[in-house]
């Protein structure tokens, strides 16, 4: 591939083994591909692309060795926008949720910090719209969090204001304080992403993602797949191929389940038979994240924070997965159709399946495929300060960044102690849930058979039960319990002079 390339006027060929980047002008590419190249702009953030239309040709003697190019065809889904609350039908009795309120919930101290090179970062797509700092003194004010010590490390396009950047910003470094913070856009989509991060030198150790779209459709995003032969199947499995290499660096990637139940994005008035898993969400090599809300508000208080001297802030509650009626969507989860229940989910699922809670018709759900989410968060109410102005929000797109702060934590615990990050953590996590179920908050109300369009009588979902469920996960973290059984694994490994590998 590189001596083809070279032979035809390319710029720069970058060799990673198991891909090729090639840099070259539009005529060159266009000249091998045999195609005609257009420039795009996106009409919202004002991104612009180089992309053909239609299909393209891969010289013969090349076809043997390519399985498929990014950078030609392929355009990043709209992200799921955050679920604005204010001016719908919200009562006060909701609470305003803010720092104080995930601490109290989840067992946080509010002395929990940093103190090592533990390290976290939101991850943006297609140039979306990025962070304000003046936004964070004052959301840092207004919710009395601590504000972040140092700016981020930025990688890549960083300009403007968004809500749902915001969002993932303000809350990562909230839950995670005093982590070394990255703040990271990529132009392109997963498996592009997954390349470049997995070769740049320096890395965050914990990621949030909350972007997503259908499984089954990710070659109506990546039309390149499909323009080579390859479906979407493929493309999802090789994107987890990324994933794994990811974690082999000691990185935990954390991602939003979806706003859209069972249903997914693609089908919100669920026309179809079928639910329709998330990607990346339905991803093994991931921690996977629904969102919970407090029905009812058992405790709130209008003096923790400056925010909460009009509408209360919440303190307390009894959690059950987010509802359409209240939160204006549906907690994303279900069972992948490309990859296989991985084993350490396997006696959780299967309880789940067996317990007799009433399930969608068989052929709606792939039950022998990896389950989704793994775990959940609050994502409904939170407030944020964007563009000088206090916006109340919510989301899977808010859960994802708490989890990840909370696993920013504790991988600070391991670091002080001269052990590795947690990297992909699901093994460790199931397994200290089936020991020691305190480490989680199980939710057994709610289901996720609406969408963000509503709960068309055609949706089906699924139902919150006790244990694992596709809907909430393993439930809500209980910080403390969870580093008290991590601290107390690890010395149990140390005392037998194992190797301390957290996925064992």
């Amino acid at each position: 591939v590189s001596t083809q390339s070279t032979g035809n006027g390319v710029k720069a060929i970058t060799n990673w083994g198991d891909s090729v980047r090639v840099i070259a002008p539009v005529s060159v590419i266009e000249d091998l591909l045999q195609t005609k190249l257009y420039t795009f702009e996106h009409k919202t953030v004002g991104q612009v692309l180089v992309r053909n239309l239609g299909p393209y040709s891969i010289p013969f003697d090349l076809k043997p060795l390519i399985t498929m190019i990014t950078g030609v065809s392929d355009f990043v889904p709209e992200r799921p926008s955050v679920q604005k609350t204010k001016g719908k039908k919200v009562q006060d009795t909701d609470g305003l949720v803010i720092t104080a309120t995930l601490q109290g919930l989840y067992n946080i101290p509010s002395s929990a910090k940093i103190s090592s090179n533990s390290s976290q970062a939101p991850i943006e797509f297609q140039g979306y719209a990025a962070v304000s700092y003046d936004d964070e003194t004052d959301f840092s004010r207004q919710t009395k969090t601590p504000a972040p010590q140092a700016k981020p490390t930025i990688v890549g396009p960083f300009y403007g204001v968004g809500l749902e950047s915001t969002l993932d910003y303000q809350y990562i470094t909230a839950i995670g304080q005093n982590a070394v913070n990255f703040y990271w856009t990529e132009n392109n989509w997963l498996y592009d992403f997954s390349q470049n991060f997995f070769q740049a030198k320096s890395i965050p150790l914990v990621i949030s993602l909350s972007w997503g779209w259908s499984e089954a459709d990710q070659c109506t995003i990546d039309t390149d797949c499909s323009n080579m032969g390859i479906d979407s199947a493929e493309y999802v499995r090789r994107v987890n191929v990324e994933f794994q290499k990811i974690g082999l660096r000691g990185v935990t990637i954390v991602a939003s389940s979806g706003d859209s139940g069972a249903n997914g994005r693609t089908d919100e008035e669920c026309s179809t038979p079928g639910l329709r898993p998330d990607f990346p969400a339905a991803s093994p090599y991931l921690v996977s994240v629904g969102a919970t809300e407090l029905n009812p508000v058992s405790k709130t208080s209008t003096t923790v924070a400056p925010v909460c001297g009009v509408t209360p802030c919440a303190l307390g509650g009894t959690e059950v997965a987010v509802s359409y009626a209240r939160s204006y969507f549906a907690s994303g989860g279900g069972f992948s159709d490309v990859e296989q229940q991985p084993y350490w989910q396997q006696a959780a699922v299967s309880k789940y399946l067996k317990s007799g809670v009433a399930l969608p018709p068989a052929s709606y759900f792939n039950a022998s495929g990896r389950g989704y989410p793994d775990i959940a968060a609050l994502g409904h109410n939170y407030v944020i300060v964007a563009n000088g102005q206090v916006e109340e929000v919510g989301g899977t797109s808010a859960s994802s960044p708490v989890i990840a702060g909370v696993i920013a934590l504790l991988n600070d615990y391991r670091l002080r102690r001269g052990l590795s990050p947690l990297g992909p953590f699901n093994p460790l996590l199931y397994k200290l849930v089936a020991l020691y179920p305190s480490i989680v908050f199980d939710t057994t109300v709610g289901d996720n058979k609406c969408t963000e369009a509503g709960c068309s009588n055609n949706c089906q979902g699924f139902l919150c039960a006790k244990g694992w469920d596709p809907v909430t996960g393993l439930g809500s973290p209980n910080y403390s319990e969870l580093l008290k059984y991590i601290s107390q694994f690890d010395d149990e490994r140390l005392a037998k002079k194992e190797a301390i590998d957290p996925q064992l």
